[in-house]
């Protein structure tokens, strides 16, 4: 009798287990429906196979003509994190180029492959000498950062498929002195862990986590949404383990990436949202003790970490003021 108890205790630890996991499993996706702006994005979006990986992009004529101008997104979002800024940028440029990172966006997010800014960087060359962008002016942000950096080094040591006219960076960790990575990040980090919290995290914890980092202007309820729907296509947040390595990877290639800041001899804008858990205010001391030659322009102080989505007329404003004086440059030589 106590063995025949035991079994049916078992059995309905199981099937309450079951339960509950199918009830987080729901849980865990949450709204995933796309706003019918989201939609137009993906949309007007085109793919493209670089380096036997399927690419989602944007390639926009401009009106302007401050030549091309390739935009660089941050972790864990996409290309979308651009939306805003995109109309001013066509009254500026003649060319904008979009995308998102393998394993964001609108990407495939494979679990067995190993995510590094080498692979990043080598997808937006290729797909820049793809769609035959021979000069450019570089906008970053975050993850982008690292990646912009990349590029840099490459094009300092004549290396790169295409010029650099000028590098722009928003908020991110490039310095590690500075980078204060979120808990969710760290957990991420955690062999094993990384991948149980990868498996467990679900809306009402992304939407906690992601509204901390900005400043006063959080996202609205749609844009949680789209957010975390772009986040969880294609099954993205169960790769979110393993495209966290960009974190080791910043420590172990420093003198690389800071280096290549440090050397290059292309004019380099940094524009700061200050109300920043990431990157705190010692974030602009660093920035000039560093590369004291170079720009660094602080936004409000109720900016936050996605500056480009807070205030998108305050950083298009920053960098277009910046460029001005290079682009009476090229005009007058």
């Amino acid at each position: 009798m106590l063995g025949c108890g035991l079994v049916n205790l078992v059995g309905v630890i199981v099937i309450v287990i079951s339960i509950v996991f199918q009830v987080w499993k729901i849980f865990l996706c949450g709204p995933t429906v796309m706003s019918n702006t989201l939609i137009d994005w993906q949309n007007k979006g085109n793919e493209k196979w670089i380096d036997d990986q399927k690419i989602f992009y944007i390639f926009e004529q401009g009106e302007g003509s401050a030549g091309t101008v390739i935009c660089l997104h941050g972790f864990p979002t996409s290309s979308y994190d651009w939306k805003k800024m995109l109309p001013d940028l066509k009254k500026e440029f003649n060319q904008i180029l979009l995308l998102d990172f393998l394993g964001f966006g609108f990407n495939d997010k494979p679990v067995d492959y190993t995510y590094t800014i080498f692979k990043q960087a080598d997808i937006v060359e290729n797909l820049a000498f793809s769609l035959q962008i021979t000069s450019a002016h570089l906008l970053a942000h975050d993850y982008g950062d690292t990646v912009a950096l990349e590029l840099m080094a490459r094009y300092n040591f004549n290396d790169l498929k295409f010029e650099i006219n000028s590098l722009t960076m928003l908020n991110g960790g490039i310095f590690q002195e500075t980078h204060k990575p979120r808990l969710s990040q760290k957990l991420l980090l955690i062999p094993v862990i990384g991948y149980i919290t990868s498996q467990v995290f679900n809306y009402p914890l992304f939407v906690y986590g992601f509204g901390e980092i900005f400043g006063e202007i959080k996202p609205t309820q749609e844009d949680y949404q789209d957010f975390w729907s772009l986040l969880c296509y294609n099954n993205g947040h169960a790769a979110s383990y393993k495209v966290i390595n960009f974190l080791r990877e910043r420590k172990k290639f420093k003198e690389r990436w800071v280096g290549a800041l440090k050397q290059t001899q292309v004019k380099v804008l940094f524009i700061y949202g200050p109300a920043d858990p990431v990157n705190p205010p010692e974030f602009i001391s660093q920035f000039r003790k560093t590369v004291p030659g170079q720009t660094i322009v602080s936004l409000s102080p109720d900016v936050g970490h996605y500056p480009q989505w807070e205030s998108p007329r305050e950083v298009t404003r920053a960098f277009i003021t910046f460029l001005k004086p290079l682009l009476m440059f090229v005009t007058e030589t």
